[in-house]
């Protein structure tokens, strides 16, 4: 096996054990209803008893032997075989069993509970009686055995009486004293001497003893089985629906529809509230992404970063505040534009009563710097611009030279730019920003369990088209938290103390006019 089939391999293990892990439930559910179904349906089923007599057989008849004539069907035992089996489970039998026993049961239904096979490579016959009471059962298979062996034997005594009324017959019409009624003569009296032996043809070999466990399979066996069908239920149905279900569920299967690395994942539980300041406490992600930032700023210049999504609903808002939050923490001035000209949010996550924002200063020619709100009295370095009044136009806003002037302006003296751009597919608006000379790297939020393939294909054909390229991704949505060992930093008091080693990091406040947070 050469080394990238191993890979692929592997990669089929990880992707089956990882689609196991999110549908664990699912396959628990099906599991142990199968078990359930097994094991009710097993005690409800009524309980058979088997009980199993042999008896041995010969091929030729006794005046067959007498006379010294082979049988026609001496030659051939399989047939043989079958004819016999075919004997001991008739009507004829099955009316001597009745008889013997005696009851009242019809001889369909007696044939019904005895089933009669030849044993591979001898002249045996197993009689295998199944009824639901022992005892029953082993008296059953013993009187079919019995009425065979007696049906043969008055089969027999039926030929030796056929045979001697044909050589009676035979002798009457040739003369006294001939040789030929001499020879017939002697064959009648061998064949009369062979009535006492009729029925030696076939001999009980084993009698059915009385069963001490029901037949089939036992309890556990039964619970084993449903084990095994609830499994191959269970990953049938997961399959299946992972086939139907277009949702990107990985960060590796977003890494390799976007093609770029991925910078950091943010938990579930890191948007567990609205409100900038309520995620505080949330914030370990970022300063991962914060510190990957840092690394590629090295080889590029990274000053302003937009981020986008391929649709709505993935958490880039989040990700573009608290990313320029963490920013702001480790002692960079940090402002954080809102240019989702459609559905702006900026308000819910710091508390923003105001309506002037970035419109105001594209429309009537407002100073930036007047609009820059400073949400946190104690974070001076991290400035907000909002979005304004929401436009009729947002796509001729956004590619305005105005528009440009402004992400310019902000610009410069090491601090960063994040840009809170609308998503790539629905609207032209951030395709428009990515054309834009003043940003000069774009950051993709993309989120587990919501992104289908095809939006992310259509949002990296948008990424190609464009002048600014993604730099990474951040994945957001994951639910295990421990997994990517985030919860080893949650403790409370991890916030406090880096604001305190990092306070001395902090610019001043700036002179200029800022609104405050409502």
């Amino acid at each position: 096996m050469s080394a990238s089939e191993r890979v692929r391999e592997n990669e089929g293990l990880v992707s089956t054990i990882s689609i196991a892990r999110r549908r664990w439930l699912l396959i628990v559910g099906i599991v142990t209803v199968c078990i359930l179904v097994a094991v009710v349906s097993h005690e409800r089923a009524g309980k058979s008893y088997e009980a199993t007599a042999s008896v041995a057989f010969q091929s030729s008849t006794l005046p067959d032997s007498a006379l010294q004539v082979n049988a026609p069907s001496s030659g051939e035992p399989l047939r043989e075989a079958a004819t016999q089996v075919l004997i001991a489970h008739s009507s004829e039998v099955a009316q001597g069993v009745r008889k013997q026993l005696p009851i009242s049961v019809e001889s369909n239904e007696l044939l019904n509970q005895v089933s009669v096979e030849a044993a591979p490579n001898a002249d045996v016959l197993r009689f295998t009686a199944t009824t639901g009471v022992p005892g029953y059962s082993a008296r059953l298979a013993n009187a079919f055995a019995n009425q065979y062996i007696a049906f043969k034997a008055a089969s027999q005594i039926a030929s030796i009486e056929a045979a001697q009324r044909q050589l009676q017959r035979q002798i009457a019409a040739l003369p006294a004293g001939s040789p030929a009624r001499a020879g017939l003569e002697q064959s009648q009296q061998r064949i009369g001497g062979l009535r006492a032996a009729a029925g030696g043809s076939a001999n009980i070999i084993g009698l059915a003893t009385v069963p001490t466990a029901p037949a089939g399979t036992s309890l556990k066996t039964t619970a084993v089985i449903g084990l095994l069908i609830g499994l191959a239920v269970a990953f049938s149905v997961i399959f299946l629906l992972e086939s139907l279900d277009r949702r990107i569920k990985t960060i590796e299967e977003f890494e390799h529809a976007y093609g770029i690395p991925a910078l950091t994942g943010v938990p579930q539980a890191a948007f567990g509230s609205t409100s900038a300041r309520g995620r505080e406490g949330s914030l370990e992600p970022y300063r991962i992404l914060r510190s990957a930032l840092d690394f590629v700023a090295v080889a590029r210049q990274l000053d302003t970063l937009l981020v986008t999504s391929a649709v709505p609903s993935e958490g880039k808002t989040t990700v573009a505040v608290d990313l320029a939050h963490a920013v702001a923490l480790a002692g960079r001035s940090t402002v954080v534009i809102e240019l989702d000209l459609r559905r702006p949010t900026f308000a819910s996550h710091f508390g923003l009563s105001s309506r002037d924002g970035l419109t105001s200063a594209i429309v009537r020619g407002v100073s930036v710097v007047d609009l820059l709100v400073y949400p946190f009295d104690e974070l001076p370095g991290l400035a907000v611009l909002p979005a304004g009044r929401l436009p009729p136009n947002p796509s001729e806003l956004l590619g305005s030279t105005r528009m440009a002037e402004i992400l310019g302006s902000l610009t410069g003296g090491g601090g960063l730019v994040v840009i809170d751009a609308p998503p790539l597919n629905p609207v032209a608006d951030a395709q428009i920003l990515l054309n834009n000379p003043a940003i000069h790297a774009a950051l993709v939020v993309a989120r587990v369990d919501h992104t289908t393939r095809e939006e992310v294909r259509r949002a990296r054909a948008i990424l190609d088209r464009h002048v600014v390229e993604p730099v990474g991704l951040v994945v957001t949505g994951l639910r295990d938290a421990g997994r990517y060992g985030y919860k080893a930093y949650e403790a409370s008091g991890s916030v406090a103390l880096e604001n305190h080693l990092e306070t001395p990091l902090r610019p001043q406040r700036s002179s200029a006019p800022r609104h405050q947070a409502g």
